[in-house]
């Protein structure tokens, strides 16, 4: 008997001429049998829809019946869905399993009916049957959920880098993917082509709109304008002070109308300084506001004459310090407010190299002052080295201000662009500080860091003996006054606050204990859960007003924030554990309690911040039992508290000493809590007894003012969080010039300063005086 075939032919639709078989069915010559279908051979035993036909085929019946029931049976319809296919063009067309076999693939050899709909392409398993009873197999049945999965997966990427190439996305581009950078930097470039067509036919609309119904100033309407201005002035003296910035403004635009050349006026020091902190925050918003003629406003020359009047530079100068004694006005103000403090502080830099056409030199190395300078190379230079050492690029700014005790100073004085500084290193940068200081005729009581290493390094070197360093002799100072050194509160109320935060929770280094209780972070979730959680009752008041869950559930950029830790370590938590009034949380409100009440008498603000908030520990310091109450509390009563805790911990013998350190606050913090309290305490005595001083406020020796300049720094030219040495150091010098009118930035990690009225000073600015170009 020879080969028999049987085949089934199909015109894929009426306009189809072409011809194709379906399926086929061949009866060998040892009479077994075989079957096609679109080209692809059907295994027997796979398929349940045949499973009962023998193998061999020996009767005419037993071959009519195959021929019959296999064109009775449909073809499998596999996966024929629009997403499924987008996932598998995703892929090339092809699946594989994790041993890298291929297990499905886009068939597309002949189109597929399903559910009355003609698909020229689905999605076939290996391991399909090929012929069954219904539309789907069982194996394509079963895959049909792992390619939900995939789907789903490959959606969630899809989504993922669709953020991160948005236009809008903050992600920076060495995150990125190639594909994902490859694509934002399409759409931005598609981005910046539709805003310039934007911008032209913006530009031809208001060409046209101008010339169908602009109307022409003549010298008549021009001459109404001042007319109406000058009969108005009445009114705006009546509303304004004569010296207030509003009146001042008003009477310089008056003044320029009636001036034909408007390089005539000469322009207000307020009027200057304003400018510049519009400028700083945006050279293209000062440029439109400058062009649109609503408003007359200098040139950004004249702005350059009066920032560059002081050639901006790193490292210390003689015409920066002729700049503060200006701007300070040293040479009349009395002895009292002459008072100042020494703040510095790292911010992060962007390491680069800028070219200075001026001094043809690079800048963006490592430069710490003269001495520290040839220290490090003669370092080098000493150490068996087969290759010369390159300059170091700064990978951060080293930040030093004067801050005013008694006055309201705050100036941006020099700036060292390092990677790493020692405590030894920090020294001489300090007293090279306090010496120009002293020479220029301030008083330097207080020296104000951070718990940096390096900073705790640079008091240490200051020690005699085995006390608590706290002060130093000033050698630079004309009379007997000492240098007290301070640890920033705001950030000692951060790191008691991370200390607590691990305590039993985040990264469970802590396990704060006292007099036989915990001091738990975990009592503060379960405060929260009870009265804030999802799971709360409460309806409409709250016994925490302010806590949400960001103060909780601690991450890197949180623990950074001063307001969430004074928030946490503040009178209203306390006041809800005694509401609670659990005997297993009394430690935990004492805890709380006391350092609320330490950070309040380290942060007095002004003189009316404690009668607005009835707090009486945020009063100013003045010569009364009141204030040398509190004095005595942060002697007799915070300090034994912490000297109580740690004996505490070192009693409990049955445990190791690196178990005993876990029940305290680290030596670190509690270093700084003693140094800052002692320094205070003899300051503000030392302050209150000097003839004039009327009141001390505890916040003019925090931090705040170098983290403003940072937050300012940061807010230059809309958005610049990562600026060079050379943008820095361009910043510093024009925030020097504004000096209190510089825009406070919105976001940072410190309390706007809040001016209400601004101090006009009607001293003429330092202005760099041109040379004219002879032919």
């Amino acid at each position: 008997m020879q080969f028999v075939h049987f085949c089934k032919i199909e015109h894929g639709s009426s306009n189809q001429t072409a011809a194709t078989v379906t399926k086929s069915v061949t009866i060998n010559e040892d009479l077994s049998w075989s079957v096609n279908v679109h080209g692809h051979k059907l295994i027997a035993g796979k398929c349940n829809a045949l499973c009962c036909v023998k193998d061999k085929i020996t009767t005419k019946a037993a071959l009519s019946r195959l021929v019959h029931q296999i064109d009775s049976l449909s073809v499998c319809s596999r996966n024929p869905d629009s997403h499924f296919l987008e996932l598998a063009d995703a892929r090339k067309g092809i699946f594989h399993s994790p041993s890298k076999n291929m297990v499905a693939f886009i068939d597309s050899f002949f189109p597929v009916m399903f559910e009355d709909e003609m698909y020229s392409r689905t999605l076939r398993c290996n391991e399909c049957e090929l012929l069954v009873t219904n539309n789907r197999c069982d194996t394509c049945k079963q895959y049909r959920c792992t390619l939900r999965a995939l789907h789903s997966q490959w959606l969630r990427q899809q989504k993922k880098t669709a953020n991160h190439a948005s236009i809008s996305s903050h992600t920076n581009f060495r995150y990125l993917k190639t594909p994902e950078r490859q694509q934002r930097i399409r759409r931005l470039r598609n981005e910046i082509v539709n805003k310039r067509k934007e911008v032209e036919r913006l530009k031809s609309y208001v060409n046209v709109a101008t010339e169908q119904h602009g109307i022409y100033i003549e010298e008549a309407l021009e001459k109404d304008i001042k007319q109406i201005m000058e009969e108005k002035s009445n009114e705006i003296r009546k509303t304004y002070q004569a010296d207030s910035f509003q009146c001042i403004f008003w009477n310089q635009q008056l003044e320029l109308l009636k001036l034909k050349d408007k390089r005539q006026i000469r322009w207000h020091p307020m009027i200057i300084r304003w400018c510049l902190s519009l400028k700083l925050l945006s050279s293209a918003s000062y440029h439109a506001l400058r062009s649109s003629n609503l408003v007359i406003l200098p040139s950004e020359r004249t702005l350059r004459d009066y920032t560059n009047i002081v050639k901006a530079k790193t490292g210390f100068s003689t015409g920066i310090d002729a700049q503060l004694c200006h701007e300070a006005n040293i040479d009349s103000i009395p002895d009292h407010e002459k008072y100042v403090c020494l703040v510095f502080d790292e911010v992060k830099i962007k390491e680069d190299l800028v070219f200075d056409k001026h001094s043809l030199e690079l800048v963006g190395f490592v430069q710490i002052g003269d001495i520290n300078t040839h220290l490090s190379k003669f370092e080098s230079c000493s150490m068996p080295q087969k290759t010369p050492v390159a300059p170091q690029l700064a990978t951060h700014m080293l930040s030093f201000m004067v801050s005013g005790i008694m006055t309201d100073l705050q100036f941006p004085y020099v700036s060292f662009p390092c990677s790493t500084i020692s405590g030894d290193q920090l020294y001489s940068m300090v007293w090279g500080c306090i010496r120009r200081l002293e020479t220029c005729g301030f008083k330097v009581l207080a020296v104000t860091c951070d718990g940096a290493s390096s900073n705790r390094t640079f008091m240490k070197l200051h020690q005699s003996g085995d006390n608590l360093t706290y002060k130093t002799i000033n050698p630079y100072a004309n009379e007997d006054r000492p240098l007290f050194f301070i640890s920033d509160p705001s950030h000692l109320i951060k790191t008691v606050r991370n200390c607590w935060a691990n305590s039993y929770g985040h990264s469970y280094t802590r396990k704060l204990k006292i007099n036989g209780q915990d001091i738990s972070w975990q009592h503060l979730v379960d405060l929260y859960k009870a009265h804030r959680g999802p799971d709360c009752a409460t309806l409409g008041l709250s016994i925490l007003p302010k806590l949400k869950w960001e103060h909780i559930e601690l991450n890197s950029y949180s623990k950074m924030r001063v307001d969430l830790a004074a928030q946490v370590l503040s009178t209203t938590v306390a006041e809800a554990f005694a509401y609670e009034n659990s005997p297993h949380t009394k430690e935990t409100e004492r805890f709380v309690r006391i350092f609320d009440k330490f950070f309040d008498l380290m942060n007095t603000r002004n003189t009316k911040e404690f009668v607005l908030k009835r707090k009486p520990n945020l009063a100013p310091y003045i010569n009364n039992p009141e204030t040398e109450e509190r004095l005595k509390w942060l002697q007799d009563v915070f300090l034994p508290y912490l000297d109580e805790w740690e004996a505490y911990a070192h009693a409990q013998e049955h445990l190791s000493s690196a178990e005993q350190i876990k029940l305290c606050l680290s030596q670190e913090t509690l270093q700084g809590l003693r140094i800052t309290v002692h320094a205070f305490i003899e300051l503000v005595r030392y302050l209150l007894k000097q003839p004039r001083v009327v009141y001390v406020l505890s916040a003019k020796l925090s931090q705040d003012c170098v983290e403003s300049l940072f937050g300012k720094q940061r807010m230059r030219g809309g958005y610049c969080e990562n600026p060079n040495v050379s943008s820095f150091i361009s910043g510093a010098q024009s925030l020097r010039v504004q000096s209190s009118t510089a825009i406070q930035p919105r976001r940072g990690n410190c309390r706007l300063r809040v001016v209400d009225d601004v101090c006009i000073d009607d001293r003429p600015l330092p202005k760099r005086k041109r040379i004219s170009k002879k032919k």
